[in-house]
């Protein structure tokens, strides 16, 4: 094979998304270790796939969709197979832009058969796609599995009704389009197969612009039957009698503010996925047994601190670090380190990234090692010579013992001012017989309490070296107090009462296994993935009621009522006795709008990233708007002062000031002695809002009533609704729809 390179890491497990997962899914004993996988590149003369022949099949599965793309707007990528799959991809994509907004697509194709595996697509006109929409999630459904259709090996798809690839762990804006997310999990006798799927993602304005395949050819497979399988109480009971319950702190991070906050939850038990439906064998990690799998309690790796490696590490010293750890006794290879660079982490540390490469022959592998500066000690490593270093495979694997023990003493050694926060594995660890390696995550613990979301992982190759090492390790002050929480019986009671079962086909980690095993698998509250809050004893995922909230009946603002309530921006706490004819403060004025404009709102303060900011006096972080508020100053709707009047009724006049300011327009409405208001009471109107009001009426924004504007007058619940719907649209308008807080 000719000259190819690592492209990077991508990483994978049964769930998928931007990047964000949440706390829950990540914890779950029903989701295998995430492991890292490396796409290497192949070299165009190892391929006859042109990128005319990938426009093609594009142009078959999407006839007359691109049209407005050349071929030369499309570049087609290198091709590249995965360390975990052979089989080769090739990517297509394209970038353009039309009428000053951003038009783009990429694409993947697989085999030779260019099966398409995954794609994303943003189109231009996407006004459709903002309330009030064209289609209705159930009429996207129907488009979703029209499309679905034109994908071969479909037909015994099903839609999956707990869908969590649709849970991003964040509101969306309502100035971003709608998209109905839907997954449909292969099946055999009509039972889905667990942890595969294909995803479909379609706006409201009808078109598919998304799709992610997680499947596996189930050509070579054997499944249990169907009519051997236990009765499902036999195995619920089963189940309830073993059910214990774990008290962990619970770290939520969002990925696109870079905040965590913790928060104490009670789990149900991570010793296993579920119950063999056959025999009635426990399902863990390591496969099936009859013995009740127990969570092993927490144990230090070290009960005092360790020195770090070595303090304040210059760019000379990482560099010979990297060329030392890095080596290869082999004289066919050669390590050549590309670049040393700097980044500020999540917690304000300054971390060395080193770039590097292997050389062999006329192939070259890349990748990066990740090093603390202050303490000289790897924080992100992933072993790469694997790849061109040839292993005996007849040789029999260390004993998990012994790698568990290769593990720590390499945390001893290459992070050891950590671990002194970390404890052994408290959940089972596997060993992975495709990639040849143990994987252990060792839980940070706080106040003698296992952390989810905040682990070290390091990966142990069957011969004890070392394969990787990820140290996650956020910086949190606020750890809530253990006092405050719900006894651990009636924890378990809540469990005990919300299991039910869900029967799947799984299959064992094993390329060379190709049988499906009947399962019963635990869903906690409708979820396979949930936990209780420890403080409040509420379910951490609850059952979807958006569908069921109630309609808001109004005569010229009901449907934008109703909306802003579905998408949790509007709290009400009885729609039906609801009279949106009542006046609005600026406070609760001002939660609807950071609500209906921003990504962060629900992960700001009191102990988000602002808490040393107070733009006014009498909003303190321990005040309930405090966030809110000091979103809004961010996002330019308030300027700071020494009050803002919470609880003052927001004016006509304020409101046309606030809506123009997150547009951006704060420097056109002052110059109010350009404008001409056409309202019959304008010299009536404050010249300080003139300028405001004259740019909020001809945007739509807001109306006048009866010929008047009436800027003294209260803003009701049912005037904010209409505004800020519309607000929402203009945003997206304005700046393509880019520009979220």
């Amino acid at each position: 094979m000719g000259k190819f390179k690592k492209l990077g890491i991508i990483l994978t497990s049964t769930a998928f998304s931007v990047g964000v997962l949440s706390p829950m899914a990540q914890a779950s004993a029903n989701v295998k270790e995430p492991q890292e996988r490396v796409a290497i590149q192949v070299a165009s003369t190892e391929t006859k796939i042109t990128k005319s022949m990938l426009i093609k099949q594009l142009n078959t599965l999407f006839p007359d969709k691109f049209n407005f793309v050349t071929e030369k707007d499309f570049s087609m990528g290198e091709a590249h197979y995965f360390n975990d799959d052979k089989t080769i991809r090739y990517d297509l994509s394209f970038y353009k832009t039309i009428n000053g907004k951003d038009v783009y697509g990429d694409f993947t194709f697989k085999g030779e058969n260019l099966e398409l595996e995954n794609f994303h697509y943003q189109p231009i006109n996407i006004a459709d796609a903002l309330y009030p929409v064209k289609y209705s999630e159930s009429e996207a459904k129907k488009i979703a599995q029209d499309f679905l259709k034109k994908l071969p090996n479909t037909a015994n798809y099903k839609l999956l009704e707990d869908n969590i690839y649709d849970d991003f762990g964040f509101s969306r804006p309502l100035s971003e389009p709608i998209t109905y997310s839907f997954a449909y999990s292969p099946t055999h006798n009509g039972v889905e197969l667990s942890n595969q799927y294909i995803n479909i993602d379609v706006l409201a304005n009808g078109e598919v612009t998304g799709m992610y395949r997680n499947t596996d050819s189930t050509s070579k497979a054997t499944f249990d039957s169907l009519e051997q399988k236990k009765n499902e109480s036999d195995i619920l009971a089963q189940i309830r009698k073993n059910l214990s319950v774990d008290l962990r702190y619970m770290v939520d991070y969002n990925y696109q503010t870079e905040e965590a906050i913790a928060k104490l939850v009670y789990m149900p038990p991570t010793s296993f996925n579920g119950v063999h439906a056959i025999n009635g064998k426990w399902q863990t990690m390591d496969g099936f047994t009859s013995e009740v799998p127990k969570v092993k309690g927490v144990e230090k790796l070290t009960s005092k601190p360790l020195e770090p490696r070595k303090k304040n590490l210059t760019l000379a010293e990482v560099e010979e670090l990297a060329k030392s750890f890095l080596k290869v006794d082999s004289d066919k290879v050669k390590l050549q380190i590309d670049s040393v660079r700097e980044r500020e982490n999540e917690n304000g540390e300054t971390i060395y990234t080193v770039d590097y490469m292997y050389e062999s022959g006329n192939h070259g592998y890349g990748m990066s090692i990740e090093v603390n500066k202050a303490t000289g000690e790897i924080v992100h490593y992933e072993d790469i010579r694997s790849e061109f270093v040839e292993t005996d495979d007849k040789v029999e694997p260390i004993s998990k013992d012994a790698a568990l023990g290769k593990a720590i003493d390499y945390l001893k050694e290459w992070a050891p001012s950590y671990i002194h926060n970390y404890s052994k594995p408290i959940d089972d660890t596997v060993y992975n017989k495709n990639s040849k390696q143990y994987y252990f995550s060792f839980p940070r613990i706080v106040n003698g309490i296992a952390v989810v979301g905040d682990e070290i992982s390091v990966g142990i190759s069957a011969d004890g070296k070392l394969s990787s090492l990820h140290v996650n390790h956020r910086k949190i002050d606020n750890w809530p107090s253990v006092n405050k929480v719900i006894p651990a019986d009636k924890a378990k009671a809540t469990f005990n009462e919300g299991v039910k079962l869900k029967l799947q086909y799984a299959k064992q980690d094993d390329k060379n296994n190709h049988h499906y095993d009947l399962v019963y698998s635990p869903v906690y509250n409708g979820s396979l993935f949930n936990g209780i809050d420890a403080t409040t004893g509420e379910w951490l995922q609850k059952v979807d009621d958006s569908k069921e909230k109630p309609a808001i009946s109004h005569p010229t603002a009901g449907g934008e009522l109703t909306y802003l309530l579905r998408q949790n921006v509007l709290e009400i706490k009885d729609p039906a006795k609801f009279n949106a004819d009542t006046a609005v403060n600026k406070g609760e004025a001002l939660k609807v709008l950071v609500r209906s404009l921003s990504y962060r709102y629900d992960n700001i303060g009191p102990y988000g990233r602002d808490d040393d900011q107070q733009s006014f006096n009498n909003i303190d972080k321990n005040h309930p708007l405090y966030g809110v508020v000091e979103q809004a100053v961010r996002m330019g709707i308030l300027k700071p002062a020494d009050q803002f009047a919470v609880d003052t009724a927001l004016t006509r006049q304020e409101l046309a000031e606030w809506l123009v300011r997150v547009l951006h327009l704060e420097n056109a409405a002052k110059h109010s002695d350009i404008y001409k208001l056409n309202f019959a009471d304008a010299s009536s109107i404050d010249p300080a809002y003139a300028g405001y009001i004259a740019l909020a009426s001809a945007m739509g924004l807001m109306d006048g009533q009866q010929n008047k504007f009436n800027a003294t007058e209260k803003v009701t619940y049912a005037d904010l609704a209409i505004s800020t719907v519309r607000l929402a649209k203009a945003v997206n308008e304005e700046n393509g729809g880019r520009h979220y807080y």
